[in-house]
């Protein structure tokens, strides 16, 4: 199946995750087939927060197309992480693992870093190679940027017009539970075609393992640190209608999506952290937001 694997990091399946029950005591089960749901659960949680309008500050994303065989992808990801560091609240980094030079091996590289996401983001791409990038997937899902660009597109970016909506996202972690509950929060400040999707997508740093490294001596280097990594999602790689804005939005319309996660316990939340991504029809960003829920 698809995201397991036997390396050191362990990735999901996907949105549907494999779950196993234990009942203990029961001889029968009427209903075997337990349906797997990221729905938010009102009923145990009580109802979503009410929130405030909230201003159409405009964020980015690079998209970072990486591998552990890629000999020039360490570069490319301090790139990322110097903008990531210049703009503090404004620019967030997804790291994606994909591509011939993510592939494992029975040495060193034994690692799956890819996943069902993931290789949905490279598929879009019109030419695929490491290290490429997209930022705010500006001029369409296709399109890309060399690592030398992307501080020259985040600027052009930052210096437009505001947001076509404000958003954010809050989380709840429920440890006895396994639970993170989650709250997407936008205000549109502008009429908006529809379809408008949201992403939800889980993100994990400190990650440590083999990477090649053309500037390092030896290439080889056994203790990375891995950032930013994108380890799955709760909505599916393209996301799900944003709540009652799917179809589209007028200016002034306030809309909430909910959702009740259950953590896998191969992933640290201590170093996650969830993404909120809004696109339009032609599946460029409109506007991105983070939260790290074990803050």
């Amino acid at each position: 199946m698809k995201g397991l694997n036997l390396g050191k990091w362990l990735f999901p399946c996907g949105v549907a995750m494999c779950v196993f029950v234990a009942l203990p005591g029961c001889d029968e089960i009427d209903d075997p087939i337990i349906p797997v749901t990221t729905a938010y659960q009102e009923s145990l949680y009580g109802p979503a927060p009410q929130f405030s309008p909230i201003p159409p500050t405009q964020r980015v994303l690079v998209e970072d197309f990486t591998a552990h065989q890629c000999g020039n992808c360490p570069a490319a990801a301090i790139i990322a992480e110097n903008i990531y560091a210049a703009n503090p609240g404004l620019v967030s980094v997804m790291a994606i693992h994909a591509g011939s030079l993510a592939a494992t091996d029975d040495d060193l590289f034994d690692t799956d870093g890819t996943t069902e996401e993931g290789d949905v983001f490279w598929n879009q791409l019109s030419f695929q190679a490491n290290p490429l990038g997209r930022v705010n997937r500006t001029g369409g899902v296709e399109n890309f940027f060399a690592p030398a660009q992307w501080e020259d597109q985040v600027n052009a970016i930052l210096d437009a017009d505001a947001a076509a909506l404000g958003l954010e996202i809050v989380t709840e972690w429920v440890p006895a539970a396994d639970h993170l509950n989650i709250h997407v929060h936008g205000t549109f400040s502008e009429a908006t075609t529809g379809p408008i999707s949201l992403a939800v997508l889980v993100l994990e740093s400190g990650i440590v393992d083999y990477q090649l490294d053309y500037a390092s001596d030896p290439e080889v280097v056994p203790d990375y640190v891995f950032e930013h990594v994108l380890r799955g999602s709760v909505t599916g790689a393209l996301g799900l209608g944003f709540g009652e804005a799917g179809s589209g939005a007028a200016d002034g319309d306030e809309v909430v999506s909910s959702f009740t996660y259950t953590w896998p316990p191969e992933w640290n939340i201590e170093e996650a952290t969830l993404l909120a991504v809004v696109s339009g029809p032609d599946g460029v960003v409109l506007n991105v937001a983070e939260t790290h829920p074990a803050e």
